[in-house]
């Protein structure tokens, strides 16, 4: 006489064991960048500098290369043309390649009162406090914002890149 339980035994043990025979996901090792955009709003006539700081520290600011040659330039014992038609400092050259500051966050100012944060180390931030800073350093304007991020992919079983609203940094008269 038979019962069934063989099948049902058999399709029971498949239902147990095949998810855990493959069907797991594997993540590329690849790194991925994630940004802040601040918008300064209202009087930023002495701002020289805007800084985004955490627990962490603060942002340090995009370093800058030294001046590459015109294409047009000869190739000197200080250069080497690279494949994609640009130029990197010759090995054992004077020229300084840039270096990156010991920081989480590295600011730029882009076109008019936008600054761009990267976030280079460490998992995006969910509080910040900005920093408007004068010339001469001194602080002008300081601002705390708590920041939700949103996955880029949220289907994507991976991690990956987030982003956030641009934060609005107002300056000067409340």
């Amino acid at each position: 006489m038979k019962t069934g339980w063989g099948i049902l035994g058999v399709a029971a043990l498949a239902a147990v064991t095949l998810p855990a025979a493959g069907c797991s996901t594997a993540c590329p090792a690849i790194g991925y960048v994630s940004g802040i955009e601040v918008i300064v709003e209202g009087d930023t006539t002495l701002i020289d500098e805007v800084q985004l700081c955490t627990d962490e520290g603060c942002s340090a600011p995009e370093p800058t290369a030294a001046p590459v040659p015109a294409p047009s330039v000869a190739v000197t014992d200080d250069w080497v043309q690279l494949p994609n038609g640009g130029f990197s400092p010759a090995p054992g050259s004077r020229v300084q390649p840039p270096t990156y500051p010991d920081t989480h966050y590295i600011g730029s100012r882009k076109e008019g009162n936008t600054w761009r944060f990267t976030v280079i180390l460490g998992p995006a931030p969910t509080r910040i406090t900005l920093r408007a800073l004068a010339e001469d350093g001194s602080l002008l304007a300081e601002q705390v914002n708590d920041l939700e991020w949103t996955r880029d992919d949220p289907f994507n079983p991976c991690p990956g890149p987030v982003t956030t609203p641009p934060v609005l940094f107002l300056v000067g008269e409340r």
